[in-house]
């Protein structure tokens, strides 16, 4: 869209009495009500089995690791695995949206600690080699997240200064352990200190231990009352302080707290990023009708997230971000941290977008007849070049049609217009399998602007003309 017609569109849309107007930023990306965070520590060999079981449920985690590859024998600590054995499953769990944060490159752990214990522990080849580690081994574009190993070192103002220097985001602690302070730290909010951090509580036996008993209703109501005062809950477990299968104390707490259909599930970093992001961004009314700038003047590369926006709005406007129009979604995207999308509730219009965006409320006139051949195409996550034919057939306000391309031809079972949306469902079949892909979007400058959801996947623009 030319920038012309743009202003052409919003100010009709202005002269037929719309008003825009911006609410507010919301506490929580998507205007979630509460906040699910885990995160589990150590490079053992059941961190895949741990990783297995979250997925299972939806959750969303930091994975601290030890990432030094061949530690002496005298400086191993002693659950640690070679995590060269990991690295193939932590790759696929950045893909999966975990996220993998540093608990150094050895472990360096003292009962109680000391300062000149951690003066000397706490190296850069420590500190920054782990995070270096990360970034080579994984395709995870920053390290936001220090875990202290052992808690050790995490009261010491300079040891603090060494962990921000390094660029990290947030430093988790594991306060207290030898008088059982670990237990239930019972923080329900961000922490007021980035660099030294608290959870939730424990889910996990205590010091190792596998004799005692987990009172599975506790841990359960500590969930309930965070929930219900739209906090942050985070939990936090070592995987070999574990029970697994369905009937073991882990799963049935990761049963407990996953589904919510107002609660973001996400990892400790990015939630730390999301903060900075919020805070550092500014929504501004521009001169043309209905437009709003939002920017923020942080490092992209770190603070790459998004946030979301209240808006009050009439019903039938679109939402474009510089220029491309956002998809709507039904629900919100409960996981995840960089999607970009509006979902509504009535008049209420909650734009979730990375700053550094013009976004502009504009009316869009009912699409006119669609019948016909339109070529469709889009890039995938991988920058390859899809090109396809869709095809569609107009009844009243009813869609039906093929998607056709080098693969085959795949029907729309089910299509129709609202308004100014075009929504339509088509079923690709394949090796037994049977894969909705959903199409959304408007009819703008005579292209049709359609968002591509396959299941589990954000959405990708796809530009159809006829």
């Amino acid at each position: 869209m030319t920038r012309t017609v743009f202003l052409l569109i919003a100010m009709a849309a202005l002269a037929a009495g719309q008003e825009v107007r911006f609410v507010g930023k919301t506490k929580y990306l998507h205007g979630a009500r509460a906040v699910v965070v885990h995160s589990i520590d150590d490079s053992t060999r059941l961190v895949p089995e741990t990783i297995a079981a979250m997925d299972k449920y939806g959750i969303k985690a930091t994975l601290f690791v030890s990432t030094e590859h061949d530690p002496a024998p005298e400086d191993r600590f002693f659950t640690q695995l070679q995590i060269r054995e990991l690295w193939p499953r932590l790759r696929k769990a950045v893909a999966d949206g975990h996220e993998i944060g540093s608990h150094s490159r050895q472990h360096p752990c003292k009962k109680p600690d000391s300062e000149d214990f951690c003066a000397a522990a706490y190296t850069d080849y420590e500190i920054a080699g782990s995070r270096d580690d990360i970034l080579r081994l994984t395709q995870q574009p920053y390290v936001w997240s220090w875990c202290y190993p052992c808690g050790n070192c995490a009261t010491y103002p300079f040891i603090q200064k060494r962990i921000a220097a390094a660029g990290y985001v947030v430093a988790r602690n594991y306060p207290n352990e030898l008088t059982n302070g670990h237990v239930r730290p019972d923080i329900q909010d961000f922490d007021s200190n980035a660099m030294n951090t608290g959870y939730t509580q424990v889910v996990q036996h205590r010091n190792g231990r596998k004799d005692d008993t987990i009172d599975v209703a506790a841990i359960n109501a500590k969930f309930d009352e965070v929930y219900r005062k739209g906090g942050i809950y985070h939990f936090m477990s070592h995987p070999q302080w574990l029970d697994f299968g369905p009937d073991g104390f882990y799963e049935q707490h990761l049963r407990h707290v996953s589904g919510k259909k107002d609660a973001w599930y996400v990892p400790m970093g990015p939630l730390y990023a999301f903060r900075t992001i919020r805070d550092s961004t500014a929504v501004k009314p521009e001169a043309e009708p209905e437009t709003f700038s939002v920017a923020h003047a942080l490092d992209q590369k770190i603070y790459g997230g998004a946030v979301t926006l209240e808006f009050d709005a009439p019903e039938d406007t679109a939402v474009l971000a510089d220029g491309v129009v956002l998809p709507e979604a039904r629900e919100a995207m409960l996981s995840g941290w960089d999607h970009e999308y509006v979902h509504r509730q009535g008049r209420r219009a909650f734009v979730t977008v990375r700053p550094n965006k013009e976004l502009a409320f504009v009316r869009l006139e009912p699409a006119a007849n669609l019948s016909g051949a339109w070529t469709l195409r889009y890039k995938t996550a991988n920058g390859l070049e899809r090109v396809s034919t869709l095809t569609l057939l107009q009844t009243g306000t009813a869609l039906s049609g093929t998607l056709a391309g080098e693969r085959g031809s795949a029907p729309v079972t089910e299509g129709h217009i609202e308004g100014a949306r075009v929504v339509l469902t088509v079923v690709r079949k394949g090796n037994g399998d049977e894969v909705p892909v959903r199409l959304q979007g408007t009819l703008v400058g005579g292209e049709l602007k359609l968002w591509l959801s396959f299941p589990g996947d954000p959405p990708i623009l796809a530009i159809a003309r006829r």
